[in-house]
């Protein structure tokens, strides 16, 4: 893949849009409880506040630029000491290099909200392809990715060094080893007592930065009605569906302001896009009940997170999904990007409780195993050899890892034998009539295997090399580990997985979808108002969530609802451009083709 990195700072004027969608008709749908816009006609159009706007480019990539754009929105005054970076808000964008170089001069401008834990470079992939997809169908449309406030507490130094250097352990020793890098050296990864800033940033700071910079990259509100398609990935779609029914101004007489008003139509990546999910304020009765007990549990968890007393603000040291496990995927990935086929020293360098608890959990291969820490001769993962790229493998495959959320079809373990895994449960159970696709939500519905012979080296084969490998086939390998290894290796501005991930979000979430209206949910004063602009849902067909959501969660009556075959959940934003079928991803095609019914 030939890339053009430039690394430049680029202010860009604002010029006069083309005004080239053609006009759309609002679906003015009619459920009993829904609460329709009044007239917003003498509304004064609502102004963004965010000030100093700055655009870094960072790459072309197969004829798509990749830039960072960020505005100066400063926390509150009241916010704990911060760092500057913190008092800004910004997002990848994605554009067709020889296109438009306003956003204002697009045919549509995706805006994506991230999933949990998820940073803006989670959605690399399915951002470059759905604007190549839209390309080849004659429109030219930008991709944003958002990056969350929480972003300017990402650990990217030692990524930085080790992307100067082509050396990944530069990274790894900085991290674990007390290596300085430039005479400073790294003073260890916080817990949620040195982050009383997250309690600024949950879902009113994401909802609101989303919208400010909406408006001040088009300031025309036709124009974002007819431009914007508003779309969140896992629960980043929950926080659209807040986004639509947030009243930003506060104020229930002008709706101009409202997140419904923004958006051209609504896209739900192996999602929803809802704020009222169980329609609870449909009925008046359940609307009050929800509110008064919703409300002041929230109160009171709030007050719990902003005087410490609960120690929730991250995800800290839990195993899988923690500080240190994020950190560890993205090393591994960073391994894999600049050594893929050397032995991996990865783990060597690595000796940490918290790693241990993460690396017993992905790589085991039985219950008694993973008891008796691989007593039963099964071992652990530090008794095996791996490629980097192996190594990588055996964390994220469908086929390898142990944790359903975070698998990848990304290809096949090769060079020595291989048994099958049944911790925590064997891939089979997936095939129990009605109960198997619920048990797919722990590692997912594919046959998982784990390497046997302790003096093998064992290597990777990519998405588009299985053919033969008799526990996968071409159609459940969809994602190329190249190009997820130098995504999760990605250093500044955004990394891959947020380092501190702001636990205030579920919360905040928990309580608005619950029922809460009061308190700091005050201004979510609509309720389904996404439903009635167009909509489009995509399933990753091995993911749970359609088994789920999907069952469970009508979607709009006129969505557009595609199935993602043999994706997994993070494959719905992170699938190779070209399919082992030769049709291109999945996702970025069907949504290209949804924005281009809207134009």
């Amino acid at each position: 893949m030939k890339e053009a990195v430039r690394h430049s700072v680029r202010l860009r004027k604002f010029g006069r849009g083309r005004g080239g969608w053609a006009a759309t008709a609002t679906l003015g749908l009619v459920v009993a409880g829904f609460v329709q816009p009044a007239s917003a006609a003498a509304d004064n159009p609502p102004v963004s506040v965010a000030a100093d706007r700055q655009e870094q480019v960072l790459a072309t990539r197969d004829g798509v630029e990749v830039s960072y754009v960020s505005y100066l929105l400063p926390l509150p005054a009241g916010a704990p000491a911060h760092a500057p970076a913190c008092d800004r808000a910004g997002f990848l964008r994605y554009r067709p290099a020889e296109g438009p170089e306003n956003s204002r001069d697009a045919d549509a401008v995706v805006v994506q909200q991230q999933g949990l834990g998820g940073g803006a470079v989670n959605s690399d992939g399915v951002a470059a392809n759905t604007v190549r997809s839209a390309k080849s169908l004659g429109r030219s449309i930008e991709f944003w990715a958002l990056a969350r406030r929480s972003a300017c507490l990402d650990e990217t130094t030692g990524f930085d060094e080790a992307l100067r250097t082509g050396n990944y352990l530069d990274a790894v020793d900085y991290y674990f080893n007390g290596k300085p890098i430039d005479g400073r050296i790294f003073p260890g990864f916080k817990a949620t007592q040195d982050l009383p800033l997250l309690d600024a940033m949950g879902l009113e700071r994401v909802i609101r930065d989303q919208y400010e910079m909406m408006l001040a990259e088009l300031p025309d509100q036709g124009e974002r009605q007819r431009k914007f398609v508003c779309t969140g990935i896992s629960m980043g779609g929950m926080v659209t569906g807040l986004f639509s029914d947030w009243d930003f101004d506060g104020n229930p007489a002008t709706q101009s302001d409202a997140g419904f008003n923004q958006c051209a139509g609504f896209a739900a990546q192996d999602s929803m896009v809802s704020s009222d999910p169980a329609a609870i304020q449909n009925t008046p009765f359940f609307h009050d009940v929800t509110n008064a007990i919703v409300g002041p549990t929230n109160d009171l968890l709030k007050a719990g997170f902003d005087s410490g007393v609960l120690p929730l603000r991250t995800f800290g040291p839990a195993p899988v999904i923690g500080t240190k496990a994020m950190m560890l995927y993205r090393l591994a990935g960073l391994a894999a990007h600049l050594e893929p086929d050397a032995e991996s020293r990865l783990l060597a360098h690595i000796h940490d409780p918290e790693v241990e608890a993460t690396l017993t959990t992905m790589f085991g291969q039985s219950w008694a195993g993973v008891v008796t820490g691989g007593a039963t001769g099964e071992g652990t993962i530090r008794d095996y050899h791996f490629t980097n790229a192996a190594l990588l493998g055996v964390f994220i495959d469908n086929n390898s890892g142990n944790f359903a959320l975070l698998q990848q079809g990304v290809g096949a373990l090769a060079g020595g034998p291989v048994q099958e895994k049944t911790f925590p449960n064997p891939g089979g159970a997936a095939q129990i009539p009605v109960l198997g696709n619920y048990l797919r939500m722990s590692a997912g519905p594919q046959v998982r295997v784990a390497p046997t012979d302790r003096n093998a080296l064992y290597t990777w084969r990519n998405y588009n090399d299985v053919r033969g490998v008799p526990f996968t086939a071409p159609n459940r390998e969809v994602a190329d580990i190249h190009e997820v290894a130098r995504q999760l290796g990605t250093g500044a501005p955004t990394a891959y997985w947020e380092t501190y991930f702001p636990l205030r979000i579920v919360v905040d979430i928990a309580a608005g979808l619950g029922g809460a209206r009061g308190g700091d949910m005050v201004n979510l004063r609509y309720h389904n108002m996404s439903r009635t602009k167009p909509n489009f849902v995509a399933y990753a067909g091995d993911s749970v969530v359609q088994f789920g959501v999907g069952n469970w969660i009508p979607t709009p009556p006129t969505a557009q609802v595609e199935s993602l075959p043999g994706y997994n959940h993070i494959d719905t934003i992170g699938a190779a451009a070209l399919q082992n079928n030769g049709k291109p991803d999945y996702s970025g095609q069907y949504l290209a083709e949804f924005i281009r019914g809207l134009t």
